[in-house]
């Protein structure tokens, strides 16, 4: 389902060259596949190349059998749009927008009728446990609640792959577990793929696969 090949994205960072360099990994569809290791591993860097957020200095980015990388950004936006979710470690909810309006979001840029994406995004809500906080904004909800929510935004317009950066990182442990537990439930429920970059072990252990990266480079998967 996503397929990246030698993929390389060096940069300077204190006068040192950081990145990632030629990584091949392949994550079928309907995992929870984990990119593993410390920080500076380069598991962020890869991500944001696997979601089309950033340029790769070489390889591919194949996406459904597709070379995704090799698009204009026009097209790479489209692809982000309707074919990717994204889940970031900050939330990166929009602090004046209700839970329920920030679920409506990508689905009023993709175009969708107000009463369509409405109930579409209370569904999806309801599902990740948050029925009774539909009309909260993100800073009456507890940090668990607002990645529930980001979650359900990720998953309202039915992508294929989902992209989680340290989802688990601004949580505590009674939250972080629970919270990886339900996108396994999702993964496997909904078909949908997620490849979530993280150090934590809560994380790691719920994946189905797991691919440790060491200074850059990807140094075993399981």
């Amino acid at each position: 389902m996503l397929d990246l090949q030698n993929i390389s994205r060096v940069y300077e960072l204190g006068g040192e060259r950081a990145g990632v360099f030629d990584i091949s990994l392949q994550v079928p569809s309907g995992v929870l596949a984990v990119l593993a290791g410390p920080s500076g591993s380069g598991k962020t860097t890869l991500l944001q190349v696997a979601g089309l957020l950033d340029s790769a200095d070489s390889g591919d980015v194949i996406l459904e059998g597709r070379n995704v990388s090799a698009l204009p950004e026009r097209e790479r936006c489209k692809v982000r749009l309707s074919r990717l979710g994204f889940v970031f470690q900050t939330f990166n909810l929009v602090p004046v927008l209700s839970a329920l309006e920030n679920v409506m979001l990508p689905l009023q840029l993709q175009g969708e009728p107000e009463a369509a994406a409405r109930a579409r995004s209370i569904h999806i809500l309801e599902r990740v446990g948050l029925g009774d906080r539909l009309n909260h904004r993100p800073g009456q909800l507890s940090g668990g609640q607002q990645q529930r929510t980001a979650i359900a935004r990720a998953l309202v317009t039915d992508p294929i792959l989902v992209l989680a950066d340290e989802p688990t990182a601004n949580l505590d442990h009674a939250h972080g577990g629970p919270l990886m537990a339900l996108m396994s439930e999702l993964s496997r429920e909904r078909g949908v793929t997620f490849l979530a970059a993280s150090h934590d072990q809560a994380v790691i252990s719920r994946a189905d696969r797991v691919f440790r990266l060491s200074d850059g480079r990807l140094e075993a998967e399981a």
